[in-house]
């Protein structure tokens, strides 16, 4: 049988959960699919699946199978790709914050079209949560813990952040210096991070910590401009207040915690010129604007 074919079946029963919707998915029979994972089980020497009559689950094995079969699939699409590059035109929409989009994503949209004149983008600059299906959105750029149905999300970058005062509001309010205590200060902060931070010790462990926000956006120049007005203290893009920190405008507080902001890109479809986009120049470009990359690359349908 054919082994890439049988990798096909493999990915498709686990992003689908059960054998007969990945047979729907692919058009092929169960009875197929069923041959296909037994003779890649058979091919790798080990059981991929546990079975019982009620549902299906990855073993320790076929958690680590998965990745690397998820990569030799997307190295074959990126093959695919680069045979045919003349394939690649359309629309991509795409979404993401005014901030982000200056700080390297326009870099990358620009970069991007030299290599692939054919694709078009139609960009929303907003940070308001979109539902990406309704509003025909291919991709978003976003900050988001919870990825509604029929949607794919991976982490694409990091950004690093810095908990930070101007100092009068500093000579003006109760010593901080342990986050527990900022459930007692004013806190300015993004609609995606309202109710708690989590911070990293040194030791990198993760704690949450209760906030009083007196002040939230959904945009962080908003939450930026109420922090060096002295109106309570903000956990900001470390790019964004360098300067102000350098120039002493803001102090910089808990420097024995992070607080990495991680970003993700959520797909609403499946698109090779999405993934063209994001895999082989997206992820790039961003590191290039010196942000913090994650070893990761986005899952397909197929």
């Amino acid at each position: 049988m054919d082994t890439l074919k049988a990798i096909h079946v493999f990915v498709s029963i686990a992003q689908h959960g059960n054998l007969t919707k990945a047979a729907e998915h692919l058009n092929y029979s169960r009875a197929m699919v069923s041959r296909y994972l037994e003779h890649l089980e058979h091919t790798f020497s080990t059981r991929l699946f546990q079975r019982n009559t009620r549902k299906i689950s990855l073993t320790p094995a076929g958690e680590k199978a998965l990745l690397y079969c998820e990569n030799i699939l997307q190295q074959q699409q990126l093959l695919q790709e680069l045979a045919a590059p003349e394939q690649h035109n359309g629309t991509i929409r795409f979404t993401c914050g005014l901030f982000l989009f200056q700080l390297g994503v326009g870099e990358c949209i620009r970069q991007f079209k030299q290599q692939h004149p054919h694709i078009q983008f139609d960009v929303y600059l907003t940070e308001n949560t979109m539902d990406l299906i309704d509003a025909q959105v291919d991709l978003a750029l976003r900050i988001t813990q919870k990825v509604a149905d029929g949607l794919i999300a991976r982490p694409v970058c990091q950004i690093e952040s810095v908990f930070c005062a101007h100092p009068d509001y500093l000579k003006q309010h109760s010593p901080l210096s342990h986050p527990r205590q900022l459930i007692q200060h004013e806190c300015l902060a993004h609609h995606s991070q309202h109710q708690f931070w989590t911070l990293f010790d040194t030791e990198q462990q993760p704690q949450n910590y209760p906030l009083n926000v007196t002040f939230k956006s959904n945009d962080v120049n908003a939450v930026y401009d109420m922090c060096v007005h002295a109106q309570g203290v903000a956990m900001l893009p470390t790019l964004l207040v360098k300067k102000d920190l350098k120039e002493k405008r803001l102090v910089p507080l808990f420097k024995n915690f992070s607080a990495p902001i991680c970003f993700k890109t959520t797909f609403a479809q499946n698109n090779s010129g999405i993934y063209c986009f994001y895999d082989r120049k997206f992820r790039f470009l961003l590191k290039t604007a010196k942000l913090k990359v994650l070893n990761c690359r986005v899952r397909l349908n197929f």
